[in-house]
Formats: C-alpha cells, sequence, structure tokens
C-alpha cells in the first residue's frame, strides 16, 4: 500500500508525518470540489495525512495534508502571464519542492474511476507531465527521484 510505503520512507528520515484521514474527511473534500479521488490517492490520505507542517523529506519535498490541497486556480502563487496547467481547476497542488519552488499536482475529475490522473510538475510553463496517476508518481519518488525536476 502507497501510505505505508511512504510511511516506512519517511520514518527512515526521521519525517514528521499526520495521521491518516477520515472517511468522512474524504467524502467533504470531493463534495467541496466536485471530485471523486482516484482509489491510489483516497488509500494513501486514509493511511497518513502528509507531512507535518513546516516538515520536508531529504530532497526538500513535502507532501502536504489534505486541507492544504488546492486546485492549481486557487493555490498556486500568482505570476503576471503565467499559464500553469491548462485546466487548473482540475489539477490538484499536493506536494511541492524547496518551499514551492515548484510543485506537483494530479489532475483529477467528477467521474468514478478516471483514466487519466496525470501528475505534473507545476511551476514552469507550460507545465509538465511526469506520471499517469499518483501511484506512479509514489514510484518515481520511492525510486527513482533523479527522475523528478528537483533541481
Amino acid at each position: 500500500m502507497i501510505g505505508n510505503s511512504l510511511k516506512q520512507h519517511w520514518s527512515r528520515q526521521d519525517v514528521s508525518i499526520e495521521h491518516g484521514v477520515s472517511e468522512s474527511e474524504l467524502c467533504a473534500f470531493e463534495r467541496r470540489y466536485n471530485v471523486c479521488l482516484p482509489e491510489d490517492l483516497r488509500d494513501y490520505f486514509i493511511s497518513v495525512n502528509g507531512m507535518s507542517p513546516g516538515v520536508s523529506d531529504d530532497s526538500l519535498i513535502r507532501f502536504w495534508m489534505l486541507n492544504e490541497i488546492k486546485p492549481v486556480s486557487e493555490g498556486a502563487p500568482e505570476y503576471a502571464g503565467q499559464n500553469y496547467v491548462e485546466a487548473p481547476d482540475s489539477v490538484f497542488l499536493f506536494a511541492d519542492y524547496c518551499i514551492w519552488s515548484h510543485a506537483f499536482g494530479i489532475r483529477l475529475s467528477s467521474k468514478e474511476n478516471e483514466q487519466s490522473n496525470t501528475v505534473f510538475v507545476i511551476g514552469y510553463e507550460p507545465a509538465v507531465p511526469i506520471a499517469n496517476s499518483f501511484s506512479e508518481f509514489v514510484d518515481i519518488y520511492l525510486s527513482d527521484k533523479e527522475r523528478l525536476p528537483i533541481s
């Protein structure tokens, strides 16, 4: 399970993490934004609710808590003329690198079992797709971090 793999990874680095959220908190998030969380992301939040505020891993990546997750249109810094990603209301920021040098966002849909939950690096124009799902992103994060543009 993704959450357990991340917990083990972060515990080896003494990263302070938050306890998972309840099903009702996930449902409230989905209602608020009219989205359906994919199973892998849902399982992650039930297991672990991101990193504690002000904490990042040894690569300066911080996974956010559910209450911090926002669409790009609400959560990305505003720069004149910046067009981070097409349909910014459907891409939700869930982690950042080096205190928002850039961030990671996942495309969410209002449809259950949506096939495309692409993960992007946000902060470049245009956004850079780096994984086809949250699970694939976590696999890259855990085993092949060199593929993440974090420099």
